[in-house]
């Protein structure tokens, strides 16, 4: 069998096609189904309230490392994210926007750490309260946020998300701080 130039580009319309009224039809159900909710209003606060916390509690002289901290946490959480609902671990029944990753809401998850990495300086207490957080995010948290119809765990367990949060914080921690001593004289 040929396949010819024509063909494939062919094809290639007829899936832009597709996709574009997939895309239709998922905004449509968006706007009908989800969008202004009270459980869209839900993740609305979920994404502004932790930033305007940690905006007002951020300790200004070590801005930049905790930012970095943060933004290492986010794509860490991001990713896993994209990886978990791609492989059906979980899903998200209400989209904040249908062309951003479903659980930007859930991005207070960064703010914690950060909050947690600039109050707690040793690695005793950091731990103490990372062990607190991992414990009332996974098993407090989550279920909350399941049982409002927020997120689906499909083939996830709450003990994973416990155990990610505290290897992520550790494991992130220990880098920034490292990346911290080489920056000195």
């Amino acid at each position: 069998m040929v396949i010819s130039i024509d063909n494939i580009v062919e094809n290639l319309k007829e899936i832009r096609l597709l996709e574009d009224k997939l895309y239709h039809l998922e905004l449509n159900g968006w706007l009908k189904n989800e969008f202004l909710t009270w459980e869209w209003w839900m993740l609305v606060g979920f994404l502004i309230v932790p930033w305007v916390i940690w905006v007002k509690l951020v300790k200004r002289n070590i801005i930049l490392e905790i930012l970095l901290f943060g933004t290492i946490i986010m794509m860490i959480t991001t990713l896993l994210d994209v990886v978990g609902a791609q492989y059906s671990f979980w899903d998200y029944p209400i989209a904040f926007l249908p062309i951003i990753p479903w659980a930007f809401p859930f991005e207070m998850v960064p703010v914690a750490y950060m909050l947690l990495y600039q109050y707690f300086r040793t690695w005793k207490f950091y731990i103490l309260a990372q062990v607190i957080m991992a414990l009332t995010y996974a098993f407090i948290g989550e279920p909350f946020c399941e049982w409002f119809n927020l997120v689906n765990y499909v083939e996830w367990r709450y003990r994973y998300s416990f155990m990610y949060y505290i290897i992520v914080g550790i494991v992130t921690r220990a880098f920034i701080l490292k990346l911290a001593s080489l920056s000195k004289p």
